[in-house]
């Protein structure tokens, strides 16, 4: 194999008939291509620098005429040196799964990142839980079973635990039966997802040597006709909404994902508000890609009506968040404040209100370059302490749940300490999902930044730093670790690194960091500053103004 210095480090030269392919899997393939474990593929790096990705054995000439024969037999030479038995079936597919770095894979289209194990529900075992807890209970079949097994017990307590040995039960593999959740998740997650019982499909399918890594290239999400149902944007109503994480915002996000749950479940047959046929979905009366923050409390609208709205406010919406403020809540991320504030009285209109809307998304695109200099200092236990992961360490139930004039609401939120795998696991998806954002963001270059107020801004984010280089020594350690996790050597982040690094980093107040969140928040106010100032200009009435 050659060196990887010799790749020819162009994402823009992948693609077909005038389609690029998405950049995470440009970034996958290189990963793949250098790494250990595929050392001595053949034809690997062809001699223009470019990845030989796909290697067809309908090939009828040229120089890698040859590639599929001569990879398949560096596959069954891998297979016997992990002890593999080459005479039985499915032996390359095992293969494939067995040396995969991490087990997961983008998809060449849209760069979805799903696992190649056997975790997605099948239209049979969808069709099963629909028999059981109703069809209100919609699950995604890019949904992985274990996140579908923690909403049905989070939804149906003890009712799901009894009920989800029966429901996974195959010809093949008998559920025993468990007293609590960790442990039948473990269970899943250690013995049942290996033996790929046939109610679950695997991410990605098996196809070496055909392509390089072992795997179509497509995943799930793009394979075969398209359906909306099981595209990666309609899994808002079933996961954690990862805008929240994309965009930095602040609240309870385990609270406010559990609420647009029981929305798309509980309420779904409540009546909407803009009066559109339902089901009812959950709006963010303050728009996340606003900087407001990710909260429990929604308003319902048809879906109709919510694509529409997007990030646009209305003034209803601005004076109902000016109303939950008098009442002590708070409605918006730390970076969005100072804006806010200084304009948010001035809507008497739906005309201002999309003005104000205009004025904070340029807003936020600016905290996303802040950010992005504190990713690029390596700060990253700082970044991560922003993440706000304390939030996972919590079991939600929301008591005598019900919507009133068309908002949710309740009488009280239980909440029950927990520290578990799945709690884990959310806070690793978060970090991830959170620091994918910063890079995308900055690599983009996206053509609607505004930036303002550039000089303090640098000097503020210097101030931040200078300060971070005085925190406890531990906590500077933490910068390194997470470093090593995110952006390892060999391309490929480890999901089981990331989890196990959630145990040990801190989730309480620190104040070291505290304080350098108050010195960008400075670097903010003078954002907002400049922005509000623009108040009256073109860029903000215009009505043509792309949010």
């Amino acid at each position: 194999m050659k060196n990887k210095n010799q790749i020819v480090d162009d994402p823009d030269q992948y693609g077909s008939k005038g389609q690029k392919w998405a950049p995470e899997f440009v970034a996958y393939m290189k990963a793949i291509v250098t790494h250990p474990v595929y050392e001595n593929m053949p034809d690997a790096i062809k001699e223009d620098g470019k990845i030989q990705w796909e290697a067809p054995s309908n090939r009828s000439g040229g120089n890698y005429q040859f590639s599929h024969n001569k990879r398949r037999d560096w596959w069954k030479n891998k297979a016997e040196s992990i002890g593999i038995d080459t005479s039985k079936d499915q032996w390359i597919s095992r293969t494939a799964k067995k040396i995969h770095p991490t087990g997961e894979k983008p998809c060449k289209r849209c760069g979805t990142i799903m696992q190649i194990a056997y975790v997605y529900p099948q239209t049979n075992l969808i069709k099963r839980f629909s028999e059981v807890f109703g069809e209100s209970f919609e699950i995604s079949t890019l949904e992985p079973i274990t996140d579908v097994i923690q909403r049905a017990i989070d939804l149906f307590g003890n009712k799901a635990i009894e009920a989800l040995p029966k429901l996974l039960s195959t010809a093949e593999i008998k559920f025993p039966h468990f007293n609590d959740a960790e442990s039948l998740i473990e269970w899943v997650q250690n013995i049942y997802i290996p033996r790929e019982p046939s109610l679950l499909s695997p991410g990605a399918m098996s196809n070496a040597p055909d392509r390089f890594d072992g795997f179509h290239s497509f995943n799930r999400c793009c394979r075969g006709k398209a359906d909306t149902g099981r595209h990666s944007t309609n899994l808002r109503s079933y996961t954690t909404d990862r805008r929240v994480f994309e965009f930095w915002s602040e609240g309870d996000w385990i609270a406010a994902d559990r609420l647009m749950g029981l929305v798309k479940s509980a309420l779904r047959e409540e009546a909407c508000a803009d009066g559109g046929s339902g089901p009812a979905t959950a709006d963010h009366i303050g728009p996340l890609s606003l900087g407001f923050c990710h909260r429990p409390e929604f308003r319902l609208l048809s879906r109709a009506a919510n694509s529409s709205k997007n990030n646009r406010m209305t003034k209803w919406d601005v004076e109902y968040l000016k109303n939950c403020e008098n009442n002590g809540i708070k409605v918006v991320s730390w970076y969005a404040q100072p804006l806010w504030d200084m304009r948010k009285n001035d809507v008497d209109n739906d005309e201002k209100a999309l003005r104000i809307s205009k004025l904070l998304r340029d807003n936020q695109r600016n905290a996303m370059r802040l950010l992005c200099k504190i990713h690029e200092a390596k700060r990253y236990a700082f970044l991560t302490y922003l993440l706000e992961l304390s939030y996972a360490d919590k079991k939600i139930e929301f008591i005598n749940l019900k919507a009133k004039d068309f908002l949710t609401c309740f009488d009280k939120i239980s909440v029950v300490t927990r520290d578990t795998k799945y709690s884990a696991e959310q806070k690793a998806r978060r970090i991830r999902i959170g620091f994918e954002a910063l890079r995308t963001y900055k690599e983009k270059n996206n053509r609607h930044s505004f930036i303002v107020a550039e000089k303090v801004v640098d000097q503020q984010v210097k101030s931040a730093l200078s300060h971070l280089d005085s925190i406890d020594k531990k906590l500077k350690e933490f910068d390194v670790e997470i470093g090593k996790i995110l952006f390892p050597t060999d391309g490929i982040i480890s999901e089981k690194k990331l989890r196990d690094f959630t145990k040990t980093f801190p989730v309480d107040k620190i104040d070291s960091f505290e304080h350098a969140k108050n010195v960008l928040s400075i670097a903010m106010n003078e954002v907002g500053k400049e922005i509000s100032a623009m108040w009256n200009s073109d860029r903000y009435v215009r009505e043509e103004f792309d949010l």
